[in-house]
């Protein structure tokens, strides 16, 4: 084979050296995260950036795409805003990156800054905000082959941020939005790339309405793990917190896509990057010691459920009834993002249960309101309302309106509908976010301005032991 290449060459010259070269195969190697949460070290063994750093480099990929929700999570990231997560990314060399939900958790002025940091474009094109920044795509060229990468953002983005944060945000349809920006996208493209942060509904409506789109990376679902096929289109996600990296291989005849598959590479075991270990250590030694402080022993793992109920939710209701010395709490589970894991419980650990800084409210509710409340979440995505102080069953089977079939008091008294109660949440619900509408119409409102990690962590500390049993205060027929 080489003799008839040097034959070729020495016959036809240069134009054979450009046969050849239309004729050979193009492989891209493409290594996508998503959800990151700002978890920068490792997790039970799991994740951490500079573990993720180590992987891409040795993998030499072509483009490194992230699918949004690489903000919030742990007290390293949050306690200064995300800084650390962009500069590890930033020395990991991603291409782009996308605008998820809880981007705006730091505030806009936060993100504005986060994205002036950034050394790539931070992409959606279906969300406007009032400040610059967010990119609609990005065109990259990687061995001769044009990629046009368009970020998309859920729908329900402003629903799933805290209200305040997204204030002067717009958030459009996905499909409407791709429809006006294709055109111009396709122009300067060979092969096109959605890096979207969608509930799965979206993803499929999106792959259903551009099947030349052939290639999504997502995130948001957490429990989602890549690759599946939806049509002709590949959808690539690694689950949250960097427990996984993705990687898809390309490969091209004349900039037309031939074969593409996906896998996912678990990040355990793995050597850190000292580059990425070096930019990580002095936010670790500012909060190491108030992150490792030993606040109590769980005899048992805590987990949490967004259908029933879970030793976890028990223990953060119960934390906030205390705390808000009221006849009820409820807290959205959507809230609750960590487990507590059997053994030795630290500060760090209670933080990532309730990263958000989120506050404490106190206000009262009808016993109408009540059971509203506790449907809303059981109808929705959202998830199962975490309760204290009642006792509530569920018939899923029932008609909307009609599905919480007993309301009881820890006492066995029955909620009455008409009734006020005292009821301890956090501002995030009362403010409307993940759709609920009844908080806010409650009454004698009072916004403690306790941090809800606080909460968590003087309970904790209050008991000392932590034993996770169910008291069947949720039965879901």
């Amino acid at each position: 084979m080489r003799k008839f290449v040097a034959f070729l060459l020495v016959l036809f010259g240069p134009a054979a050296g450009l046969w050849l070269a239309a004729q050979a195969p193009t492989h891209i190697v493409i290594m996508h995260t998503n959800d990151l949460h700002g978890q920068l070290l490792p997790k039970a063994g799991f994740g951490g950036m500079a573990e993720i750093g180590a992987i891409v480099q040795n993998a030499k990929p072509d483009l490194i795409l992230d699918a949004g929700d690489f903000s919030t999570g742990t007290f390293l990231a949050d306690e200064f805003k995300g800084v650390p997560t962009i500069a590890a990314m930033n020395q990991i060399g991603y291409t782009s990156g996308t605008i998820g939900n809880h981007e705006f958790d730091y505030g806009q002025p936060a993100l504005r800054m986060r994205l002036r940091e950034a050394k790539f474009p931070v992409l959606s094109a279906n969300l406007t905000a009032s400040f610059t920044g967010i990119k609609k795509y990005t065109i990259v060229s990687a061995q001769g082959i044009r990629f046009g990468i368009i970020g998309l953002t859920t729908e329900r983005a402003k629903t799933l941020s805290h209200p305040n944060q997204v204030a002067g945000v717009n958030v459009s349809d996905i499909v409407k939005s791709v429809e006006r920006l294709l055109p111009e996208v396709r122009k300067q493209s060979d092969f096109i790339i959605a890096t979207v942060h969608l509930d799965d509904d979206e993803e499929q409506r999106l792959a259903s309405a551009f099947p030349e789109i052939r290639l999504i990376i997502g995130g948001h679902n957490h429990e989602a793990l890549g690759p599946i096929r939806l049509g002709h289109t590949l959808v690539a996600k690694t689950g949250v917190s960097g427990r996984n990296v993705g990687r898809v291989d390309l490969e091209f005849q004349n900039r037309k896509l031939t074969q593409m598959d996906a896998r996912l590479i678990p990040v355990k075991d793995v050597g850190p990057d000292p580059d990425i270990v070096k930019i990580l250590q002095p936010f670790q030694e500012k909060v190491n010691a108030k992150m490792n402080e030993v606040i109590g022993e769980a005899t048992d793992d805590l987990t949490y459920s967004r259908t029933g109920e879970s030793a976890l939710g028990d223990l953060v209701a119960d934390a906030f009834r205390e705390r808000g010395k009221t006849q009820i709490a409820l807290q959205n589970i959507g809230g609750i993002r960590a487990r507590i894991l059997k053994g030795s419980v630290t500060w760090g650990n209670a933080f990532e249960v309730l990263p958000f800084q989120n506050s404490l409210i106190i206000l009262k509710l009808t016993g109408a309101q009540l059971k509203k409340t506790l449907e809303h979440g059981l109808l929705s995505s959202i998830g199962m309302v975490a309760i204290s102080g009642i006792r509530a069953q569920f018939d899923t089977k029932r008609p909307a309106g009609q599905q919480v079939i007993s309301l009881l008091l820890t006492d066995g008294t029955p909620v009455d509908a008409a009734k006020l109660y005292s009821v301890t949440t956090n501002d995030f619900v009362v403010a409307g976010g993940d759709g609920f509408t009844e908080f806010a119409k409650g009454t004698e409102i009072k916004d403690t301005g306790i941090l809800l990690p606080d909460v968590l962590v003087d309970y904790i500390k209050s008991r000392r032991v932590l034993s996770p049993v169910l008291d069947e205060r949720v039965i879901v027929k």
